[in-house]
């Protein structure tokens, strides 16, 4: 189920699986992992809470990032791009990506570079959405 904003895979695996599978397929559209966190850690630390397996990643395309700050340095308040991954019930985890057409609709920036480095970004995004579709099933 996706909106507007924002992609969501259910996948069929549990959730360090998935944490590989979710980083395999952003490295095929040329995406690096700049930043995890790992919000159970994170909660257990600072909080003593309990909280079910749950990361924050930044993932970035630096051909897309580099087009964007020439343009407009405000845009580096959007990257990296975000993407998270929690874990479900029986071995199965929930991906979402947030779609970088948010870029446009933030308004941050009027180039029209922006709005096409945006739309190369939601295409190489959905690509990684259909392999992880493709692992679920």
């Amino acid at each position: 189920m996706n909106d507007s904003l924002v992609f969501k895979v259910d996948l069929p695996l549990p959730y360090d699986q998935a944490m590989q599978a979710v980083e395999d397929a952003f490295k095929t559209e040329g995406f690096g992992v700049l930043t995890k966190i790992d919000a159970q850690a994170t909660f257990r630390q600072k909080l003593d809470k309990e909280f079910r397996p749950f990361s924050i990643i930044g993932v970035c395309k630096p051909s897309l990032a580099h087009r964007l700050l020439t343009v407009e340095p405000k845009m580096g308040l959007q990257l990296p791009c975000k993407v998270t991954l929690e874990a479900a019930d029986a071995g199965h985890s929930i991906v979402r990506i947030i779609n970088p057409q948010s870029l446009v609709v933030l308004g941050l920036g009027e180039d029209p570079e922006i709005e096409q480095v945006a739309g190369e970004a939601e295409a190489s995004v959905r690509r990684v959405v259909e392999i992880l579709e493709n692992l679920a099933g």
